[in-house]
């Protein structure tokens, strides 16, 4: 082991164990730990929802959407299909009909949008298998021979059910406008029972979206063999839009191709900026605790003047002199590093687990302190701490959602390291301009 190395380590274990620079040294340490350790687990958490929250609205939608220019409706939609499923790069594919409406329930006015697809995309379509779960009903749009003259069927959101004390069995109207822009438009009223009640685990479509059968919709828009257009899933999202363009060049663009990526690029860009900028504010912890290892190694430095003074003195070098306050600072940084990102991926994976294990001490220590007031006080109970993220509000069904990405685990990683060995280059350079004539005179 070489001396400058050996110093180093000698100094950091410290025989006074409890003495000033031997705290401030473990507390730079905590800061790098915590620092890493904080930043690790919250990308993981903000992955985790980010990749959540793009799944629930690509399983409800399309990958690619293939409509008419204007608004206008797609009537050959048959030839659509059989070109969209010639190329090996798609999943599946259906029509749908899509119709922004008015819903009237009692005393409840609301605007929804009326959505239809084939009966056959629910058990195709394997993102409509994983996301449609049914609370109530079924999904069986289909009309029985004893129900012809009842109002038609209709599939609601949870959300919409509970907003409008709606359940299965309801009945309800909803208002559309048939018609074009040339032809002018005319109001028109269908009323719906409601079949089955779904929730997708997004709110948007648990609240705002009434699935109705392909005719009845069709009616309702005033479309004739026509529908809105067709939605396209691929086999690997992520390449939807070289699909889009390869099925754009096939139809030789009449028709408005789009992939996810074109109209859900805003939600998605704020969703990637949000995450950058939390990363960067957590970064300023990292940065604060390399401060702090500067500030902790000056005074150190300060404090083994006399012992700087003896090593010049025996011959030891001014850079021999930097190397050991410089190493003795990475170290401090190198083991804040591992410390943050080892407990960080610990948490990261088992994020649900510490959020319960936290939520139950803090439910032993307000019941300890509230257990005399109860006791002493009618109408007092001891209060029960909630979850702090509960799935009716947040919308995860399955605790906080944690995607670990390794290459994220090791950028925090280096930039932690680095920052603690720059901050450790100050002391160092002090330590080494130090003149042993200067120090011995008044030791």
């Amino acid at each position: 082991m070489k001396l400058e190395l050996m110093l180093g380590l000698r100094y950091l274990r410290a025989k006074k164990k409890f003495s000033f620079v031997s705290v401030i040294t473990i507390i730079c340490i905590l800061g790098i730990f915590i620092g890493d350790m904080v930043m690790i687990t919250v990308l993981s958490v903000m992955n985790g929802f980010q990749d959540d929250i793009r799944d629930k609205i690509l399983g409800m939608r399309s990958h690619i959407d293939i409509a008419g220019y204007s608004d206008s409706a797609v009537d050959s939609y048959d030839y659509i299909m059989a070109v969209v499923d010639d190329n090996e790069d798609v999943e599946s594919s259906y029509p749908y009909i899509m119709i922004p409406s008015i819903m009237r329930s009692h005393n409840f006015t609301t605007l929804i949008t009326t959505r239809s697809f084939p009966q056959y995309a629910f058990e195709k379509d394997k993102d409509f298998v994983k996301y449609f779960n049914f609370l109530e009903g079924s999904n069986d749009l289909s009309a029985s021979k004893s129900d012809m003259n009842s109002p038609n069927k209709a599939l609601i959101g949870s959300e919409m059910a509970f907003n409008y004390g709606l359940k299965v069995g309801s009945v309800f109207d909803i208002v559309s406008a048939a018609g074009n822009f040339q032809d002018g438009f005319k109001p028109k009223k269908e009323t719906f029972k409601v079949s089955g009640i779904y929730k997708t685990g997004y709110y948007e479509y648990d609240s705002k979206m009434v699935i109705v059968p392909m005719e009845v919709a069709a009616s309702m828009a005033g479309y004739s063999n026509a529908v809105t257009g067709i939605a396209v899933k691929t086999k690997n999202y992520i390449e939807a839009d070289e699909v889009a363009s390869k099925i754009d060049e096939d139809l030789g663009a009449n028709y408005s191709v789009l992939s996810w990526m074109s109209f859900d690029r805003n939600f998605f860009q704020a969703l990637h900026t949000e995450k950058l900028m939390l990363g960067l504010i957590l970064s300023f912890i990292i940065l604060i605790a390399a401060l702090n290892i500067a500030s902790s190694q000056i005074i150190f430095v300060k404090d083994k003047r006399r012992d700087i003074a003896i090593l010049k003195t025996l011959g030891l070098k001014p850079f021999g002199i930097a190397k050991v306050f410089f190493l003795e600072g990475a170290i401090i940084g190198l083991i804040g590093t591992i410390l943050g990102v080892s407990f960080g991926l610990l948490l990261a994976t088992h994020i649900n687990e510490s959020l319960e294990a936290l939520r139950m001490l803090l439910q032993v220590l307000v019941s300890i302190i509230w257990f005399i007031p109860s006791l002493l006080i009618n109408g007092v109970s001891i209060p029960i701490v909630p979850e702090f993220f509960p799935a009716d509000v947040y919308y995860v069904t399955k605790g906080l959602p944690s995607i670990i990405n390794y290459g994220q685990v090791m950028f925090v990683a280096l930039i932690s390291f680095v920052l603690s060995v720059l901050f450790a280059i100050i002391p160092a350079y002090m330590a080494s301009r130090y003149k042993p004539a200067e120090i011995l005179r008044y030791e």
